[in-house]
C-alpha cells in the first residue's frame, strides 16, 4: 500500500472539515495533522499536553461514550463539542502508530443537529484508511479466485465549497446530506459504500460489470435532477468508474489513481460545460 495515497486523502479531507481536527501521536504528544480550521483557532500546534503553554494545546479527558470520549470546552470565547478517539494512524515512515484524534465543532451547530458525521476520520466504518482497506479486501479476493470481477467508483460532490462560502455551511451541510441520502438509496444491498470524510466517497460494486454500475450511478444523476427540479437546487456529483476483470488492475494503487483521475476529468468536463 503507498501510504502517500492515505495521507494526500486524509490532509484534502480535513481541510475540507467544518471542524477543527488535530491528530497527535498518543506516545508522546506530538502533532501529525492539524487542518486550516485548527490553525485559525488555535495557531500552529507542536503538541497536545496536559498543559497548554506556547505551541501545546490542552484537552480535557471528557466523558466516555462507546469508543471516544466528548466534552464541551470554551475555546477563545466560543463554545467547542469536542470528540476524542484513540485509534490506529500510518506515521509518514509507513508504520502503524497509536494517535489521538480530537475533532471540535462549533457547538451551536451540533445543538441544531446541522452537522454531517463529525466521525469520518476516525469510526470502524468511514474514513480514508477503511476505504483503502476495504478496496484492498475486494482485490485479494479477486485474486484469491474467491471474488468475481467487480467495479469500483470514487465520488466527489461539485461546488460543497462554493455552496459553504455563499449559503454558509448550513447549506453545506444540507447539501452533502441530501446527496448522502441519493446515493444509499441508490446502491444496492451488497454493494459497499464508504464516506471517506466531507464530500468524497468510495463506492465498491461487488460481481458488478462497469455498464452495470455506469447504470446505476446514471439513476443516480437522475434522482439528483429530479431533486433539483423540485427544490430548485443545483446538486450535481462528478465520479470515476473501473471494472476490475483482470491481474494487471488488480492493485489497490493503480485503481484509486485511476478512479480519482476519471472523476477529476468528468468535474473538469462539467466546469466547461457550465
Amino acid at each position: 500500500m503507498d501510504y502517500n495515497i492515505v495521507h494526500g486523502f486524509a490532509q484534502g479531507l480535513l481541510e475540507d472539515m467544518p471542524a477543527f481536527v488535530v491528530i497527535a501521536d498518543s506516545e508522546n504528544g506530538m502533532v501529525l495533522m492539524q487542518n486550516s480550521y485548527a490553525e485559525r483557532i488555535f495557531g500552529a500546534i507542536n503538541r497536545i499536553d496536559e498543559a497548554a503553554s506556547g505551541n501545546t494545546l490542552q484537552f480535557n479527558a471528557g466523558e466516555r461514550i462507546d469508543n471516544r470520549f466528548e466534552y464541551n470546552s470554551n475555546i477563545n470565547g466560543s463554545w467547542y463539542w469536542i470528540s476524542h478517539y484513540a485509534t490506529d494512524w500510518i506515521g509518514m515512515d509507513s508504520k502503524a502508530i497509536r494517535a489521538e484524534i480530537f475533532i471540535g465543532v462549533d457547538y451551536m451547530r451540533v445543538k441544531n443537529n446541522m452537522l454531517l458525521n463529525m466521525e469520518a476520520l476516525s469510526s470502524e466504518s468511514q474514513g480514508p484508511v477503511n476505504a483503502v482497506n476495504q478496496l484492498e479486501k475486494q482485490v485479494r479476493d479477486y485474486k484469491n479466485g474467491i471474488g468475481a470481477t467487480f467495479s469500483v467508483v470514487y465520488a466527489d460532490i461539485n461546488d460543497v465549497k462554493t455552496i459553504n462560502e455563499t449559503g454558509g455551511e448550513q447549506a453545506g451541510d444540507e447539501y452533502v446530506s441530501a446527496v448522502i441520502k441519493v446515493i444509499k438509496s441508490s446502491i444496492r444491498g451488497t454493494d459497499i459504500f464508504v464516506h471517506i470524510g466531507g464530500d468524497d466517497f468510495l463506492l465498491i460494486f461487488p460481481k458488478c460489470h462497469q455498464r452495470v454500475c455506469e447504470n446505476i450511478m446514471a439513476a443516480m444523476v437522475n434522482k439528483l435532477d429530479i431533486m433539483n427540479s423540485e427544490r430548485d437546487t443545483n446538486y450535481s456529483i462528478s465520479y470515476g468508474v473501473l471494472e476490475v476483470n483482470n491481474s494487471s488492475l488488480a492493485d489497490v494503487d493503480t485503481i484509486m489513481g485511476e478512479i480519482v483521475n476519471r472523476m477529476r476529468k468528468m468535474k473538469e468536463m462539467s466546469v466547461m460545460i457550465g
